[in-house]
């Protein structure tokens, strides 16, 4: 078994995190703070660096689980907010003038984009709303879903995310694991589990549940799980299907949508759901979510329509503001060109490493983010599934992690290393990150193949 001990000092850490679990669960605030042996603390972000409370400063590919698409505290962003503050100032829970101009360019730039509601808060939220008005518009009640997606904590949509090996059935046909306790049967019983990249056993599962079926949602590319890359044929696919039977489709773009391309994978690669879900790099990690989609749909929502949609924090002045600017940023694509350039670059300098030792293990890249699993064949969810038993405890995982951190690189720990670019990166910071990375396989070539 691999094992690199953590070498930084991490003793300011170790005592927060005594204290803080007498006050929060294990002292974090949701589970994907939590790691062993304990998470560190973080006092600073800038660019493409974070520094904890021990005083150490990391090359950090975390990027706050995604949104920080130009760098953590980007000046543009923080001149605008600014400004917001001093001219606007923070909340209006009342229509204003920017919210309007944001649904427009989402109208311009996503092709699902008809119409826009701006949520409050994270991912979960537009992901809730889009099942609601899927199953209003449809008249149907369940929702099919694919092994090893996450689409926020709603029980909705929380099963079959990192399931235990042991109850997930076969991979033709997988069980309904519930990830939560507290969770009801009576809403298990209305979510349906389909494999990843399986357009047959997908096919046969759609058929025998169409009559049903009030939406079907799936990442254009699976970051949930790291960086699996789901095959366009299987999204064409699911478009076709989803028309035959009158299913709505949902694409959840929350990590995908503007941080690949300006209008999402459904741009990149011209299908386009009913709804899209996005999020995270929107805004370059002020709080904001977006739900848009073909008008038929959207306009069911309250004002105009019977389902109910409503929020403090809705159109929030400052997320909203910081979307127009980032979006502004992005909207040439040069900032998408040079992270799809460093993220390919990542990938295929540390597999060059892996095949010249024969090692079984695979580095996955989609634009900027990028995954090394300890694993040759990365296809679909069950040839990750061992790892989701000892999730962030998982030894290859754990032991390249430490590396990375040992050379001051930080990578979030998860039950995968998934890893973000972000436009502040430097080559120097790339060739830094490939050069550890190499160092360590070729350190533990003999327990990687």
């Amino acid at each position: 078994m691999i094992e690199v001990p953590i070498r930084v000092k991490t003793e300011n850490s170790r005592k927060l995190f005594e204290e803080a679990r007498k006050y929060a669960p294990n002292g974090v605030q949701g589970s994907g703070r939590w790691y062993p042996p304990f998470p560190l603390y973080f006092k600073k972000s800038k660019g493409a660096r974070i520094w904890d409370v021990d005083d150490n400063e990391y090359i950090d590919y975390h990027a706050s689980f995604g949104p920080a698409v130009l760098g953590y505290n980007d000046d543009r962003i923080k001149d605008v907010i600014n400004r917001t503050l001093d001219e606007e100032g923070v909340l209006f829970a009342g229509p204003h003038p920017k919210e309007v101009e944001l649904t427009k360019q989402f109208a311009e730039l996503i092709p699902c984009g008809e119409k826009t509601v701006i949520c409050g808060g994270g991912g979960s939220d537009p992901l809730y709303h889009s099942l609601r008005v899927a199953r209003a518009y449809t008249g149907r009640t369940k929702l099919l879903k694919f092994e090893g997606g996450y689409h926020g904590w709603h029980d909705y949509f929380t099963a079959s995310v990192r399931p235990d090996p042991a109850y997930v059935g076969s991979a033709d046909a997988p069980n309904t694991v519930p990830e939560s306790a507290g969770s009801l049967k009576e809403t298990m019983d209305q979510i349906v589990v389909a494999p990843f990249n399986d357009q047959a056993a997908t096919e046969a599962i759609i058929e025998r549940e169409k009559d049903n079926l009030a939406a079907v949602v799936i990442e254009p590319v699976s970051h949930s799980a790291g960086c699996l890359i789901v095959q366009e044929s299987f999204l064409r696919f699911l478009r076709e299907i989803c028309d035959r039977y009158g299913i709505v489709l949902i694409f959840d773009e929350i990590i995908t949508g503007f941080r690949h391309h300006i209008g999402g994978v459904q741009a990149m690669y011209g299908i386009t759901p009913d709804l899209g879900a996005f999020g995270k790099a929107m805004a370059n990690g002020y709080a904001i979510s977006a739900l848009t989609g073909k008008n038929e749909i959207m306009s069911r929502f309250s004002p105009e329509g019977d389902v109910f949609m409503s929020g403090t924090f809705m159109g929030h002045l400052h997320g909203v503001t910081a979307a127009l600017e980032t979006i502004d940023i992005l909207r040439d694509g040069k900032v998408h060109k040079e992270l799809w350039r460093k993220g390919n670059r990542m990938a295929e300098e540390i597999n060059k490493t892996i095949d010249s030792l024969e090692l079984n293990a695979r580095c996955n890249s989609f634009g900027s983010i990028w995954n090394l699993y300890f694993t040759r064949e990365v296809n679909n969810f069950r040839d990750i599934i061992h790892m989701t038993k000892e999730g962030k405890g998982y030894p290859a995982d754990m032991a390249f992690r430490h590396a990375l951190l040992n050379a001051g690189i930080f990578v979030q720990p998860n039950y995968t290393n998934r890893a973000f670019i972000s436009a502040a990166h430097s080559d120097e910071d790339i060739d830094r990150t490939i050069d550890v990375t190499q160092e360590f396989l070729k350190e533990h070539q003999e327990d990687l193949r």
